[in-house]
Formats: structure tokens, sequence, C-alpha cells
């Protein structure tokens, strides 16, 4: 734009404060902090044929140019043209508003002369975000090409009624054709005919003075002016914020100084000591969610009371033992000559045997927390702000952590060894919790006897036995983080349902399955065990995988035949009428038969033990077998279970010694022993690239906001 008739000295110290904050911007990236007052050009038809909101800044520098920025904004349209995208209307007036919609921004609304006004796309916008007209000037152009006898003299100076009223007015200008410019038609030249234009013209003479470019540009500049002056306070004191704030960032991340990178360096190893401790000992930081998920020391008590106590308690000592077996044991210690007593060797020999399977559940448990640990170690290491200015920082707080924890894994690993081994080595038949204590031993034994004469309890009915196909003993192998293999009774029915029971006999599945569109099939290679099959579902997607094994190949292939019928057909509609009547039947003896139990048996009846076992004893041997079966198995019960709580009481103890505490005071004097060195303070004092670029552009941005500040300071001081 032409400078000439603009004196106004005071514009040439006022604009480039808006100019440089304009380029400090730009340099920061992203939206505009601070709402700069500008002057938007909102005109006709675009030809864009892909949009950003992302500003292209373009300095021009010319000795005939204003020193003022614009924006200049796509042109309104709403019809794809060629190969504009068909939302082509939609992405540029969305664009038009982010800009045109803000409170310091002027509107320069431009229209052909030779379209109707009321139409005008650029002044209904403008009048849809600034509908009383206070920040909107309009542009008249191509007043040359209007029908002969018209022109559009009303509309400048305000006589016209039939216009939407903007209060900053219209102004008329007359640009080079597409001739002009082929002709190189200076741009001096242009406006020399533009002024003849305006001088000639029987309806714009008298007002020639108030038409053109030269005054366009007078008059942006004097709107610009207004403008600035009157948003200067709120503006200074946006820039002293952004100021402020742009000085602590260079702050946090600082210079290239060796002694201050060794202190950044010390405080982080301290900052990460101190941050795991806390997230050990429950101290946690105001911005951590303590509401939606566990962390930090929580999660691995979560693993000692909610994983393995649970993993232990449900070891049954009588899993795999009938009356036949215990029977054969007894007489094989009681050797030649037989015996009066039930043999310490049989129960001691039992115990021992059992007391083994504790040990794999509990070393999976070391593993569990040691994985924890890991975790815990890396959450943290993101979660310290200063630390991601030095990658390799990072890197080696958790290597050198990990380093600690791998020290202390099987040192962890060989103590909880040990606490089985102890459990193993000496069998404490005077623990004062113990049956067979020699306090309880002698009353225990006569209930025994009693309760052998009086009979089994009669086994509960088990609804459906019709409809079953196939049941069975199988090992499945259990779901949870601690992976143990238990016993369990499978039963397959023909509503397509495979239940499997803890006993046989019980009333009441521990989990129901679902065969049909099921995928069974042969797995001894993918979990390393013979005679195994796995159950899952086709699509993966609504339930886990299911492993069992059997105890030999015959019943291993019969199941796994039989289950493929059944996944190959849809699930069964409710049972017939004969089946629902005979459940109905046998649930009306049941209900009977338990409140039998409960009026005439004892509460000692069953004391621990399953219905499979007192039917193996009364059914297979004579009285003196059947006492000898009955109280080894409630001595078995009940001294298994003082073992499964001691180990469950020493392990996490264990645990929390070995593994926690000593990574807890190890942690600090550790880190600082191998990261704090000469050598290693300068590999390590290498910031990240991203880290050194925006230094760069914060330097940049302080020197444009310095400057624009002193500008300011000096203008307070200024009358305009």
């Amino acid at each position: 734009m032409s400078n000439t008739g603009v004196e106004n000295k005071e514009m040439d110290r006022l604009i480039p404060i808006v100019n440089k904050l304009q380029d400090a911007f730009a340099i920061m990236g992203g939206t505009a902090p601070i709402d700069l007052p500008q002057i938007a050009v909102l005109g006709g038809q675009a030809s864009s044929v892909g949009l950003s909101t992302k500003p292209i800044n373009l300095r021009v520098y010319s000795p005939d140019v204003l020193n003022l920025t614009l924006i200049d904004l796509p042109g309104a349209t709403k019809v794809a043209v060629g190969d504009q995208p068909s939302d082509i209307g939609k992405q540029i007036e969305s664009m038009i508003k982010f800009y045109v919609s803000k409170p310091n921004c002027l509107i320069l609304a431009v229209t052909a002369a030779n379209t109707d006004l009321a139409n005008s796309d650029a002044i209904a916008i403008a009048k849809e975000v600034d509908p009383k007209g206070e920040r909107t000037l309009g542009v008249m152009t191509k007043l040359d090409l209007m029908d002969r006898g018209t022109d559009a003299r009303g509309i400048f100076t305000g006589e016209s009624q039939d216009v939407p009223l903007l209060k900053m007015g219209y102004i008329g200008v007359v640009n080079r054709s597409q001739a002009d410019i082929n002709e190189r038609k200076t741009i001096q030249g242009a406006r020399d005919a533009e002024n003849s234009f305006f001088e000639g013209h029987p309806g714009y003479a008298d007002i020639a003075d108030r038409l053109g470019t030269g005054y366009l540009v007078k008059k942006c500049s004097n709107m610009l002016l207004k403008h600035i002056q009157k948003v200067m306070p709120e503006l200074t004191a946006d820039l002293n914020k952004l100021t402020a704030s742009k000085r602590k960032e260079l702050a946090d991340i600082g210079e290239e100084d060796p002694k201050r990178t060794r202190r950044d360096i010390t405080e982080v190893i301290l900052s990460f000591s101190d941050q795991f401790k806390n997230s050990i000992d429950g101290r946690l930081g105001e911005n951590q969610d303590l509401v939606t998920e566990l962390t930090g020391g929580a999660r691995i008590e979560g693993i000692f009371n909610d994983v393995y106590a649970p993993a232990i308690s449900e070891i049954d000592i009588l899993e795999q033992l009938g009356a036949d077996e215990v029977q054969t044991l007894i007489r094989n210690v009681s050797g030649i000559g037989g015996s009066l007593f039930i043999p310490n060797a049989a129960f001691i020999a039992l115990v021992e045997s059992n007391i083994g399977r504790l040990l794999d559940p509990s070393l999976q448990c070391v593993q569990l927390v040691y994985s924890e640990l890991l975790n815990i170690v890396s959450d943290l290491s993101a979660s310290i702000p200063a630390i991601d200015k030095y990658p390799a920082l990072k890197t080696s707080i958790i290597e050198a952590t990990n380093t600690i924890l791998r020290e202390q894994y099987m040192p962890t690993a060989e103590h909880v060894k040990t606490i089985v081994a102890m459990e193993e080595a000496r069998v404490n038949m005077h623990h004062p919790d113990f049956i067979g204590h020699r306090e309880n031993f002698g009353k225990f034994t006569q209930e025994v006897e009693e309760q052998c004469a009086i009979g089994p309890p009669p086994p509960p009915p088990r609804t459906g036995n019709k409809a079953v196909i196939l049941e069975g003993w199988v090992s499945k192998k259990g779901g949870g983080s601690i992976v143990l293999w238990q016993k369990r009774y499978l039963m397959l029915k023909k509503d397509g349902v495979l239940s499997y029971f803890k006993m046989e006999g019980d009333s009441e599945p521990l989990g129901d399955i679902v065969v049909g569109g099921c995928i069974v099939e042969r797995a001894d290679a993918l979990i390393g065990k013979r005679y195994a099959f796995q159950l899952y579902h086709r699509t993966n997607d609504i339930g886990k995988t299911f492993f069992f094994t059997c105890e030999s190949e015959q019943e291993a292939n019969d199941w796994v035949g039989i289950l493929k019928e059944e996944c190959a057909k849809p699930p069964m509609e409710p049972e017939t009428e004969e089946d629902l009547l005979a459940s109905a039947a046998m649930g009306g003896r049941k209900g009977s038969q338990d409140g039998q139990e409960e009026e005439d048996t004892p509460d000692t009846r069953k004391r621990g033990l399953t219905e499979r076992i007192h039917e193996s004893i009364h059914q297979e041997l004579g009285m003196r077998e059947k006492i000898e079966c009955e109280i080894l198995f409630r001595l078995l019960i009940s001294y298994f279970e003082i073992v499964k709580k001691n180990v469950s009481d020493m392990l996490p103890k264990a645990i929390s010694y070995l593994l926690i505490d000593k990574l807890k005071v190890k942690l600090t004097s550790y880190l600082i022993n191998e990261l704090d060195s000469e050598a290693k303070i300068k590999q390590l004092s290498a910031v990240a690239p991203e880290v050194a670029e925006k230094r760069v552009k914060l330097k940049k941005t302080l020197s444009l906001l310095d400057d624009s500040m002193q500008i300011l300071q000096d203008l307070s001081h200024t009358s305009f």
C-alpha cells in the first residue's frame, strides 16, 4: 500500500510492535497466545484446493508500502470448482470466522460494486461476527465496471438506506485490470489512473478525497492506530505475562553450563529416589490419580493379598488323594509287623510331599513383584519433567535401578525356597493350632470314631444327570496371575455347557463354559504338558482360553473328540419337558435331604473333608481302616493349613525386606555413585534435540518480546 499522505510519525512506532509480535508468535508456533490488533481482508470467490489455519508469513520490503500487517483470508465460496473439496465452502467459512471473530480484529469487507451488496458473502460474515458494525470497514471495488448511468455515491456518503450499516463506512477503489497487469502498468500509474477516474466522474468528483487506494491506506492506518491505543494497557499486561512465562521456560531449560548440568542431574537423581520411596510407601503426589486405579505400593500389596494369598489358599492337600492310596501308604510304612496306631511316618510323608507344591506359586509371586517394581521405575522416569531434558540420563537411571533389582532378585528367590524348605525340614506336630496336638488328640479321635460308626452323609443330588454326555477328572489351569494346575471334575451336558466342579458330586460348579462355536484341540506342545487340550472361542473376543490335562492319551482324545462334535452345534434351547420334570423332582428331594442332614448330623461331620473321601472311606474299607483314613485326612488338612498360613505370612515379609526395602535403601547412593562422575556427567549432559531447538526459539521470541515491550514503555509517556 502506498505510504503517500500518511504523516503520522507515531504510526511508524506503533505498527512495528504488532509486526514484531507476529514474528514472535510465528517462531513459537501454534495459536497466538495474545489477541493482537490486526486487520483481516475478507473478500469474494476463493480458488483454494486445500486449506490450513496455520498462517503463511510473507514479508514485503518496499518504500511504497505501509509498515502494516494484514491477514489476507481466502474469499468465501459456496460451490466447489475443479479440484476443490466438496466441503470447501464450510472449510473456508470456518477459517474466516477463526480470525474475524476475535474482538481485536478489524475487518475489511471487500465487495465488487457490480454485484448486489445485499448478497455479499463478506458483508454477511462481517455482520455475523460484528453485528453492530463497529470494527468493519466496507471496501467497494470495480467501480469502473458498473452499468452506465449508475454509481455507488449513496453508499459512500451514507445517503443510501438499503445497504448494511457500518460505523466505519465504505470506501471505493479502482484496481488494475487484467489488461493493465498484462501491459505491465506500474502501481503508481494505476494510482494516477484511479485518481483521474474519481476526479472526473460526476458522481464522485466532490468526494474524491475520501475515495481511492491512498485514502484506504490512510483509513487503515488510523483505524489500527486508534485500536492499538485503545487496547494498549491490556496489551502491555498480556505482554508482561507472556514474557515472564517465556523467561521461566528458558530458565527451566537453562544454558549449556557444566555446573548447571551437574546440579540438574543430581536433582533428578534425588527427585527420582524420593518419588520411588513415596510411591512404595503410599505418599502420592497431588497430581496422581488416587481413585481410578491402584499405583505403587498398593499394587504390590494387591499382589500379596489378592493374587498370592488366594492361590496358596486354593491348594488342597487332598486333591489327588484317595482312601486306597492312604491305606497303601500306611501299610508300607508299618513294615512286616503292621501297626496298632497310625504311623507318624505316613503323616509326615504326605505332608512333606505336598509342602513342595507351595514353592512354584511363591516363586511366581517374587516374579510378579519384581515386574511391578520395574513398571513403577518406568512410570516414575516418565513423570519427572526435568528428566526429559537429558534422554541419556533417563535411560541410565532405569538401567541402574534395574541392576539393583536384578542383584536382589536371586537372593530373594533363594530365601523363598528356604522358607518352603524349612517347612519341609520339620513337621511340628506340637503346634498349638494342630488338631493332632496331645491336648486335642483324645477328643478329636473320639469324634472320628463316632462319626465313622454313623456312616457317610448322603451325597447331594446333582441335577440334570440324565443330560450328561461325558464326565471325569482333569487338571485345569487356573486363570490368575499365579499359574496353578488344579484337579477339577469336568462335566459336559447335552445343553452345550461344560461345567467344572471342585469335587465330584458338588451341586454347584465353579464355572460353566458354553462350548457352541468354540474350538477344541490338543495343546501338548503349546503348554509343554502331556495329554493336554485347549478350548477357546474362534473370534477370541468372548472369553479366555481354557487349558486342561488328562491322565492318559485315551482320555484326552475322548474329550477332544466329543467336544468337537458339541462345539459344532449351536447352543441348545431350554431343556425338554422330561428333563425339567426330572430336575424339579430331584430338586424337591434335595431340599428335604438338606434339611434332614442339618437336623440329624453334627456340624463336625464334614470338618474340611470332601464328599468323595467320605464315600470312598465308607464304601471300600472296614471300620479300622475307616477310622485310620478319616483321622489321617483331618490331620493332613489341619497341619497343611498351618503350613500355608506360615508361608503366606513369611513370603511377603521376605520380598518386602530383600527386594523392596533393599532397593529403597540402595537406590540414592547407587545412582549417585554410578552417574555422578566427570566422565558420566559429560556423557549424560547431551540435551535432547528438541530441547536445544526450543532454547533457540525461546531466545528469539524473548528478543522480539523485549523489543515490543521497550516500544510500549516509551509510548506510554507519549501523547498522541
